[in-house]
């Protein structure tokens, strides 16, 4: 990073501190009834876990309280410091007494309540007020009232883990592993068997190849909580066997709050380390590219031809190839600004929840191993096909920010926009050294890739009660989210070594030195209707309707240099590669510069998709909830792109299905549920799957056929479980499932001398296991959480047409690992001041490459064994934080049967933070 870009590095935390301390200050001057306390909190159901909306809330004694709202809340303002007694009431439930609530002066304590169903000759029930319920409770009490098995991750434990996002928090979840950086393995399945949804929203895709949302760019500091649901109910989408996860940003607030965070951190690895770098933009620093990468104008909007066109783009290509290693990598940077807040209390409530945050990281990974096997010889040993050793430094940014409003107009209404922005650049510089068989001599092979993501999500949310028919309720929706991927003027270069010298000169035949240009802009519009009634007393009808309607544009193009005369000049093929891509030469005609991209390279995709459901919530016992209904799905996908001759190729798939579902749960007691659920789902082949054409994955290498004849893959759904939950805060179960998939969606060889695969239904696969999982409140102050799953599965291979395509027709689907572990401990000293927390995760091997006939091996992802440590020292309205990964020094590894195909140490990362509420 040059010395230019340092600056302006800092003059945006500068100006963001600036702006902070603006804001601090009207903070501080607006004041507030300092004389006065607040109390505040919830009113839910104790059997159902459902809020109790309309019931009275007053101080005993006085006529001060306020009713429920539609979320069950309460807020009583203006009470006098002091010791107090709360009732709460509603009818047809007994009225409750909560006693010893101490009030303080500018405080808000919070105090959540339960009301029990009537029972006839049950006098008011009357207990000590206890510290406000954690969030961590909170979830478990919703987790253990639905009707679904699921799990999930509450605001108050993704603080204590120190996750800086949700795809890196997604893997404390039972059962949930992250391969990358952002796909989600529920149960084994990977993102084409799961469903994420943002507010209720499904995440577009930033990947022109498969389903990947980017949830890696909501930052956990977003989020009010994280639920992950295993078992399908009809309200849910049909594209679902793994799980549902659905991440909520924050809600309406209880108080004002203003923070600001500061953190930094540094890599035993790569900081402070020399660090491979060109000359981007002015821009990169916060993510974005100035246009200095843009494709030429010239051919902005035509093939790029022979002639005085093609000197004319050269000279407009990013001219400068070159990589250094001057620079030091610099600590990572982080700020962040929090700002919430209530208004306009007594007439119309207007709450307010805001976010901004930027970070900035450098980082090197040096001497990373990469290989590839081509075969395997007469003995069984493997045959290299390329033996490569990289070093690369990278240059991350991140830009986001949320802002959610909400109003309440009546106790009965609440109508709700969220918004949340992020943008992510990966800016990096690769040199890549080694051996390749088709090569003469050993190569050096250069990247330069400006990889930026973007997504966003605005959702208009109305929920509305009708307590007079039949405490009917209606929530409604209406979304738009966008992801964008943009990866402009990806540049490499590949120089081979001269022979008996150290020298490499540049190297022309193997179409190594190459601009690559790429966008992709998805686009989901939806809307969705719920409504709820009781008809009867043991009986609840819930019905609904929803329709996305989802765009995708991808557009690539490729351009070549060759040695276009044969008569290169030999005393320049040594130097840089400004030198020797210079455009001068192009304009000379002693390289060619040609476009190798094809019209199959850009396409266009659509999905317009309709669903209804119906399900019906029966209680035919106090101890017995049984859920039961049918969603119906109507999938119109289609894929457009041209061939070579310009005519349009297009494939288009339709389905209707009917997708049953039922949920049954029986309470041995009110803390221990026995769980029981089968259901039908799907999963849609993606829009380059089914596509009439082929085209090349430019940066994996491999030419891609799609199949417009492929079947969407159908699945059945087993679940068990038994749970309990011994006090608040605690929870053990065990649950165990069972998957049989019918045409499963895999990528087979195909039978040609280049590297080519192809999507096609593969016969059947299975997966069941087991998965287990406790939290223990040892004492008051040590808190223990583990679980763990077991899984197995296999996906066959019978057909005669497809068998001799794969090294072995039985293995474990793809991306899917025995097991995954977790355990944390967390500690909070007397004072209330320190928190301390471990933490540890792994997983078992599992697929990442699916094995060539020609060789036995599939390639398998190495357990990695994470270690944590954090800590937070709270002194005042500061908090100091640290935070340590990785403690162990295990390394990141793939195998392909004894051969390590891939290895590269990450090293230990330290970050240090602090955090100011005003």
């Amino acid at each position: 990073m040059k010395a230019q870009t340092i600056i302006q590095h800092f003059k945006i935390l500068g100006l963001a501190s600036a702006t902070i301390l603006l804001l601090a200050g009207t903070s501080f001057a607006q004041g507030s009834n300092s004389q006065y306390g607040k109390i505040v909190g919830k009113v839910v159901d104790a059997e159902t876990g459902e809020t109790v909306i309309g019931a009275n809330v007053v101080i005993s004694g006085t006529s001060q309280g306020d009713a429920t709202d539609i979320d069950g809340k309460y807020t009583i303002d203006k009470v006098q410091p002091g010791i107090y007694s709360l009732t709460a009431s509603y009818i047809s439930y007994t009225k409750k007494t909560l006693t010893g609530i101490e009030v303080d002066a500018g405080k808000v304590v919070t105090v959540n309540i339960k009301l029990s169903p009537e029972t006839l000759g049950l006098e008011e029930v009357i207990v000590s007020a206890q510290a406000a319920t954690n969030n961590e409770a909170g979830l478990l009490s919703i987790q253990r009232k639905s009707l679904a098995v699921q799990d999930g991750l509450s605001s108050e434990f993704l603080g204590k883990t120190g996750d800086s996002n949700v795809a890196a928090a997604m893997k404390r979840v039972t059962g949930v592993s992250i391969i990358g950086d952002n796909n989600v393995y529920v149960r084994g399945l990977g993102n084409r068997y799961s469903n994420i949804q943002l507010n209720g929203s499904q995440v577009p895709s930033t990947s022109p190849n498969k389903k990947e949302a980017p949830i890696d760019l909501v930052g956990s500091g977003l989020v009010d909580n994280v639920v992950v649901q295993k078992t399908y109910s009809p309200d849910q989408s049909g594209e679902f066997s793994g799980g549902s996860v659905q991440i909520t940003t924050r809600e309406f607030p209880d108080e004002k709050n203003f923070t600001l965070n500061y953190s930094t951190s540094y890599n035993s690895v790569s900081t402070f380390d020399n660090m491979l770098s060109y000359s981007g933009s002015s821009t990169d620093f916060i993510g974005f590219d100035n246009g200095k990468r843009s494709l030429p104008s010239i051919i902005s909007s035509q093939r790029l031809t022979s002639g005085e066109v093609e000197g004319q783009a050269a000279s407009q290509f990013h001219s400068d190839w070159n990589i250094t290693d001057s620079n030091k990598s610099l600590p990572s940077q982080k700020i962040s600004i929090n700002y919430a807040d209530q208004f306009n209390e007594d007439r119309l409530p207007i709450g307010l929840v805001s976010n901004f945050s930027y970070k900035y990281e450098q980082r090197t990974e040096p001497n990373k191993t990469m290989r590839e096997i081509q075969s395997a010889s007469d003995v069984g040993s493997a045959l290299l096909r390329s033996d490569y050793r990289s070093n690369v430094g990278i240059e991350r940014a991140k830009l986001s920010g949320m802002l959610n409003l909400f109003t309440k107009p009546n106790s009965t209404t609440k109508i709700g926009l969220k918004n949340l922005y992020s943008n992510s650049v990966n800016n990096s510089a690769h040199i890549i050294t080694g051996d390749f068989v088709n090569a003469p001599a050993a190569t050096r092979q250069t990247i330069l890739d400006f990889d930026r993501r973007s997504i966003f999500s605005s959702t208009l949310e109305l929920d509305k009660a009708f307590l007079k028919f039949m405490d009917s309720r209606l929530k409604a929706n209406i979304s738009f989210s966008q992801a964008i991927q943009d990866r402009p003027d990806r540049r490499t270069t590949q120089y081979n070594q001269s022979t008996g010298t150290n020298a490499f000169n540049i190297f022309f035949d193997d179409g190594g030195n190459t601009h690559y240009f790429a966008k992709q802009n998805e686009k989901n519009y939806s809307a969705e209707v719920k409504y709820e009634f009781n008809p009867l007393k043991i009986l609840k009808l819930k019905m609904g309707g929803a329709g996305t309607i989802r765009d995708r544009d991808f557009d690539a193009r490729r351009f070549r240099y060759t040695n276009f005369s044969g008569g290169y000049p030999s005393e320049i093929r040594s130097q840089e590669p400004s030198v020797t891509l210079n455009s001068q030469l192009v304009v000379d005609g002693i390289i060619d510069l040609s476009e190798t991209s094809t019209p199959q390279d850009s396409y266009n995709g659509s999905q317009n998709l309709l669903a209804g459901y119906l399900s019906t919530i029966w209680y035919p016992m106090n101890n017995v909830t049984w859920e039961i209904g049918a969603r119906i799905e109507n999938s119109d996908q289609e894929v457009e792109t041209l061939n070579d001759g310009n005519a349009e190729l297009i494939a288009n798939v339709e389905n209707t299905d009917i997708l049953p579902a039922t949920n049954l749960t029986y309470s041995l007691s009110d803390k221990t549920n026995i769980r029981g659920a089968f259901s039908y789902t799907l999963a849609r082949p993606e829009f380059r799957e089914i596509s009439a054409f082929s085209f090349q994955d430019f940066i994996g290498g491999q030419i891609v056929y799609g199949n417009p004849d492929l079947n969407r893959t159908q699945i059945q759904n087993y679940d068990l479980r038994l749970e309990t939950y011994p006090s608040a805060g605690e929870l053990f179960a065990i649950s165990a499932f069972y998957k049989h998939f019918e045409d499963p969606i895999e990528l087979f060889y195909r039978f040609t001398e280049r590297s080519e695969v192809e999507y096609r239904n593969g016969d059947e696969a299975i997966l069941y296991g087991v998965e287990l999982e406790g939290r223990k409140n040892i004492t008051d102050r040590l808190q223990v959480v583990a679980n763990g799953s077991f899984i197995f599965s296999e996906t066959k291979v019978t057909n005669p047409e497809n068998i001799n395509r794969v090294a072995n027709a039985e293995r474990p689907m793809y991306g899917q690992s025995p097991y995954t572990v977790n355990v944390s401990t967390f500690y909070r000293f007397p004072n209330n001041s320190l928190d301390l927390s471990l933490i540890y995760n792994t997983f078992g091997k599992r697929v990442v490459t699916v094995g060539k006939v020609n060789h036995p091996d599939d390639e398998y992802e190495q357990p990695f064994h994470n270690l944590g440590f954090n800590a937070s020292y709270r002194y005042g309205s500061a908090k100091f934080s640290l935070g340590i990964e990785n403690l162990l020094l295990d390394e990141r590894e793939y195998k392909q049967g004894d051969v390590t195909t891939f290895q590269y140490d990450q090293g230990m990362t330290v970050e240090m933070g602090i955090s100011l509420t005003f």
